[in-house]
């Protein structure tokens, strides 16, 4: 493998510098794949000419046979990240206890992510993460005098996640032999004056450059200062010493292996299905016997006169749906079984009725097995992620340097369970000795309906201490 710096030597050609930059170093799935079975458009059955052949008849009339595809894996990855991410993710800062600078780091942390709506960013690139195997969240600065993170500054941090699936872009991750990320790549097209112009970009430690592919001259710098003096410098500076985002991937669908083929059957089951149903619905009047006379459209009294014993009704159709009802059963809860994943459309949840929480959370076992599983990897990339947002704290707020990495942050993903609050309330309570476990104005916070909390406490402390005023004179009134 080459070195960092023999590949960005600038005085090899662009075309050999990029094409190293994109020997890609991790292996997720295909994102050709990966799309053909997210997107029920391109699932097999759509352009099945074979085995769903349409049926011409006289006169050119097609009847078109049912192609009825179906987003298993979609919902799938839906129900993955909504299990995972739900909940917001907890950080739980330590070290901080007894020094104010820490504790105020703390706080410029959590409102960084709090301004970055960070809640929102990890489900949709959570959902990326499962749908797609990969993405990558870069962090930026935007030049605006702000006091938001608790301090005075002249920078605002924001971020934004490239997935394929969101941005058709390509993620090339340059690797080092220990696994640590040296480059970070992504290839992208924009459309510029009506026509498609292709871009590549890349983030080092300490370098930022971009490249733009034009017609007759290929690939070209799109940043470059030249000093006056002759000197050349290629790219932008990056202050903080590290790449400015985190990169996540998976070596694996989050489907199971043959579960595609179980989603296939099911689509070509119902669309078989489909074809007798609509074939048999419409009504078929049998005659038995000679008919005497006409009926004429639109009488009043519809007569029909038969002879010789016959008889007019309509054939119903007697074929049961059991078995194909059956088999699509069996297949879809084999579909969610080897996924781990619980099959919770509305029409499963009404038949577990009013179960407690202790059995809710044994009905969902597989779920939160599954999504203790898929926590890891997210884990290690929230760990990165917030590594860099201290190196830009530290560039942000100078004083502040030499504290930061002192500041411990540990992220926790909660699977979410419908919980029970009152026993969860009444077993914390049971813990504690009976005694409260939270005081009046945090509960007034969580109950939310308070514009201030402070001031709804004081008034009910004054309410209360009248009340007991009125008491106390009550008393007095009656001893005498």
């Amino acid at each position: 493998m080459k070195r960092l710096d023999e590949i960005l030597d600038r005085n090899r050609p662009i075309d050999a510098i990029i094409s190293d930059l994109q020997e890609k170093s991790t292996t997720p799935p295909s994102w050709s794949y990966l799309r053909s079975v997210l997107d029920p458009k391109l699932h097999r059955i759509i352009h099945d000419t074979y085995d769903r052949r349409d049926k011409v008849r006289g006169g050119g009339k097609v009847d078109k046979a049912a192609r009825l595809a179906i987003g298993l894996e979609r919902l799938l990855c839906k129900r993955v990240n909504q299990f995972t991410f739900t909940l917001p993710v907890k950080r739980v800062y330590s070290n901080i206890e007894g020094n104010a600078v820490r504790q105020d780091i703390a706080n410029a942390i959590e409102r960084i992510y709090e301004r970055a709506h960070i809640n929102s960013v990890n489900m949709r690139r959570g959902f990326a993460f499962f749908a797609a195997c990969e993405i990558f969240t870069l962090w930026y600065v935007v030049k605006k005098q702000n006091t938001d993170y608790g301090f005075n500054s002249e920078y605002k941090l924001r971020c934004r996640t490239f997935s394929p699936l969101h941005d058709d872009v390509v993620l090339y991750p340059l690797l080092d032999e220990y696994d640590d990320m040296i480059a970070m790549s992504i290839a992208y097209t924009e459309k510029i004056m009506d026509e498609d112009v292709d871009f590549f970009e890349t983030w080092t430690a300490d370098t930022h450059f971009k490249w733009r592919k034009e017609a007759d001259r290929g690939w070209v710098d799109e940043i470059v200062y030249e000093d006056g003096e002759g000197n050349t410098t290629y790219g932008d500076e990056i202050l903080i010493g590290k790449i400015p985002g985190s990169y996540a991937w998976r070596d694996n669908p989050t489907w199971e292996q043959g579960t595609p083929q179980l989603r296939e059957d099911v689509e070509y089951t119902h669309s078989r299905d489909s074809d007798v149903v609509a074939y048999n619905s419409a009504p078929i009047l049998k005659v038995a016997g000679g008919v005497a006379g006409k009926e004429e459209k639109g009488e009043t009294r519809r007569v029909y006169r038969v002879q010789n014993g016959g008889d007019v009704s309509y054939v119903s159709w007697n074929q049961s749906q059991e078995a194909t009802k059956s088999h699509i059963d069996r297949s879809l809860d084999l579909f969610w079984q080897l996924n781990q994943m619980p099959d919770t459309s509305f029409k499963n949840m009404m038949a577990l009725g009013n179960i407690g929480y202790d059995a809710r959370m044994t009905v969902l076992m597989d779920a939160l097995l599954r999504t203790g599983e898929e926590s890891q990897p997210m884990i290690e990339f929230f760990e990165r992620e917030c590594n860099v947002i201290k190196a830009f704290i530290k560039q942000m707020n100078q004083a502040w340097a030499s504290e930061v990495d002192n500041v411990i942050v540990t992220h926790h993903i909660q699977p979410y369970v419908m919980r029970n609050e009152e026993a969860e309330i009444n077993l914390r309570m049971k813990a504690n000795g009976g005694k409260a476990i939270e005081s009046q104005l945090e509960s007034i916070e969580r109950f939310g309906k308070s514009k201030d909390a402070q001031a709804t406490l004081e008034q009910i402390q004054q309410e209360s201490a009248k009340e007991k005023s009125v008491q106390m004179n009550s008393v007095f009134e009656g001893a005498m």
